[in-house]
């Protein structure tokens, strides 16, 4: 009965991600402009991106597809890279960055939670000011691990890469 149970499991764990697989044959890269170590960021698919075009128009696309090797699609409308001036979005490839804004977040919570225990249980109530600049700090760091801002007028560049 256990192993029955463990191969339906295992058959409905594909099942479910074989429906969210990205078949797409080109992915978004980002790269750094003026520098001398190139750094290229590879945006995740199936995540949503917000995008701000030269010509004011905000956009958030979740499921987009690209056309070619210049246009941005989605179901309702169609951007060229080009026309792109700011992007927002999760990037693969930013371990450290996550690593770091978990540790500060981390550290934000804890004095959150020692200003509140130190004010409520020893009854001092100077410990509560604590409370504000730490969550502040969580805040920071859950800000370092979130969603990253790309300008691609001038800082970084968009470009359309082959996935092999």
């Amino acid at each position: 009965m256990k192993q029955l149970l463990l191969v339906l499991f295992i058959f409905s764990y594909f099942c479910c991600n074989a429906q969210n697989r990205n078949n797409e044959s080109s992915v978004l890269l980002l790269s750094k402009n003026g520098t001398s170590n190139p750094v290229e960021l590879e945006l995740k698919p199936n995540k949503p991106i917000k995008i701000k075009t030269t010509d004011g128009r905000k956009l958030t696309l979740i499921h987009y597809s690209i056309l070619g090797d210049s246009v941005i699609v989605s179901s309702m409308d169609t951007v060229a890279l080009r026309n792109i001036a700011s992007l927002k979005g999760k990037v693969k490839g930013n371990a450290l960055r996550k690593l770091g804004g978990g540790l500060v977040a981390g550290t934000g919570y804890y004095f959150v939670m020692v200003g509140y225990l130190v004010g409520t249980i020893a009854f001092y109530p100077p410990a509560y000011l604590i409370i504000l600049p730490s969550a502040g700090i969580a805040y920071a760091g859950h800000y370092l691990s979130g969603a990253r801002h790309f300008d691609t007028t001038e800082k970084w560049a968009l470009s359309i890469n082959e996935v092999e």
